[in-house]
């Protein structure tokens, strides 16, 4: 797989992701929409680590991935969904509850490493 591929994949969830946390801080009807925004943005890196990761064959899965996969006994690709969807579920429900304040602009910087675990 070449490098040009995780990138553009990388930059591409980078983008939505931001653009999805822009649209809930700026629009008043998205604020409390966190569960949806939560399964676009799964939905969105499901699509692009298939399209730009997956179907290039071998794939290596951290270990975090493939234990989580051994104790629920799924696949390591359903524990990289589930994973993604908590944490960014988890996310977007906090950005929702504090929408002003520090701990907004807290959750708003730690929103910069939590993109890098996907």
């Amino acid at each position: 797989m070449l490098p040009s591929s995780f990138m553009a994949c990388f930059f591409l969830r980078v983008f939505f992701f931001y653009s999805l946390v822009r649209a809930q801080v700026k629009f008043d009807t998205l604020r409390d929409h966190w569960l949806f925004l939560g399964t676009l943005f799964t939905a969105a890196t499901a699509f692009l680590n298939y399209v730009f990761i997956q179907s290039g064959g071998a794939t290596q899965w951290p270990l975090l991935q493939l234990q989580i996969a051994r104790n629920f006994g799924v696949t390591p690709w359903q524990a990289y969904l589930g994973e993604t969807f908590l944490l960014t579920t988890l996310y977007f429900w906090l950005m929702a509850r504090f929408d002003e304040g520090v701990i907004f602009w807290t959750l708003l910087l730690l929103g910069v490493p939590l993109v890098f675990l996907f």
